[in-house]
């Protein structure tokens, strides 16, 4: 009776579950384009974008410096078919698979409070899944 653990909730296993292997991914997809990067040339030029960091230039004029580009991109600018063979926008789309793991681990867990029966924590997880879908598809935003 005394080895006896608390059961985890089922809601957080299946997040963590779900999150731990789209982040591994992402993880192995970000180390192979970063290898591709510093074996070869990129979509940016690995000088110009490190200076331009360090110097805490405005981003505006690191894009237009390091990648030949007026204005900025803004959504999923690396999924462009003709810019995947580089490989600083191989290891962007492996963070972009790592922060995709919190929404779809969060669907999840809507699954696992609604198959458990909880209420109130599948309105906590549907408004914070709603959230998170938005900003991934980048309807809601910071700025």
């Amino acid at each position: 009776m005394e080895n006896e653990h608390p059961k985890p909730p089922v809601a957080g296993v299946i997040y963590g579950n779900i999150c731990y292997w789209i982040v591994l991914v992402g993880i192995i997809v970000a180390i192979v384009g970063m290898v591709m990067y510093f074996a070869s040339d990129g979509y940016f030029d690995k000088e110009i974008l490190l200076d331009g960091l360090w110097d805490g230039e405005v981003v505006e004029d690191i894009w237009a410096d390091a990648a030949g580009v007026e204005d900025v991109p803004h959504g999923h600018w690396y999924l462009s078919a003709s810019l995947l063979s580089n490989g600083d926008v191989v290891a962007m789309l492996g963070i972009a698979i790592c922060c995709v793991a919190a929404v779809v681990g969060m669907w999840g867990a809507l699954v696992g409070t609604v198959r458990s029966r909880e209420r109130l924590y599948a309105v906590f997880a549907l408004i914070v899944a709603v959230i998170l879908t938005l900003s991934a598809v980048g309807i809601i935003s910071l700025e």
